[in-house]
């Protein structure tokens, strides 16, 4: 008589595979934060963002073109028209062909911001977007920006502004021109 061998895998053997790649998918997860990568790919966007508005305010600053004062945020801004019907309000086409909106406007994306004056690092409900704000009488702008991911901390807290909730950027010896939000 032939003995006659099933290869193969039982059930329970199966069974405790799955098990296993699961708790490691699982540790992978929780180590990778897929959430936080995403806060912090969209802060990077954000820092772009506000080069180039630095950009475009220097040049306005520079040429003149600036006889008002200006406060304005795109908190609404779906679109990124670089004409005076823009959300910067100025037409800036002759320094770029399109200007920059928050990565959450372009989605339905809720973002936080980073914590408290301490900046203790805890997100809290909030938008996050940009603002701006020059002074007419002084020739000097400020640009803020929101940012999502608390390992921003010490970028918001030693930027040299006033507010630990912003990073600021501008002409200003003080980056004070806007009031803490």
């Amino acid at each position: 008589m032939k003995k006659i061998f099933q290869k193969g895998f039982t059930l329970i053997e199966l069974l405790i595979v799955i098990g296993i790649l699961g708790i490691l998918i699982a540790a992978v997860l929780l180590t990778l934060n897929p959430a936080e990568g995403q806060r912090k790919a969209r802060d990077i966007q954000r820092l772009k963002d506000v080069g180039t508005l630095q950009t475009i305010m220097d040049q306005l600053v520079a040429e003149n073109k600036l006889t008002a004062d200006l406060s304005v945020n795109s908190s609404s801004a779906t679109t990124t028209d670089c004409t005076a019907t823009g959300w910067l309000g100025i037409d800036v086409c002759s320094y770029t062909s399109k200007l920059p909106i928050d990565p959450v406007n372009k989605s339905t994306v809720i973002a936080g911001e980073v914590g408290s004056a301490a900046c203790t690092g805890t997100l809290s409900a909030g938008g996050a977007y940009y603002y701006v704000v020059y002074e007419a009488a002084s020739n000097t702008y400020e640009i803020d920006v929101r940012q999502e991911s608390a390992s921003n901390c010490t970028k918001l807290t030693n930027d040299n502004g006033d507010s630990n909730r912003f990073i600021e950027v501008g002409t200003t010896a003080a980056l004070d021109l806007m009031t803490d939000i």
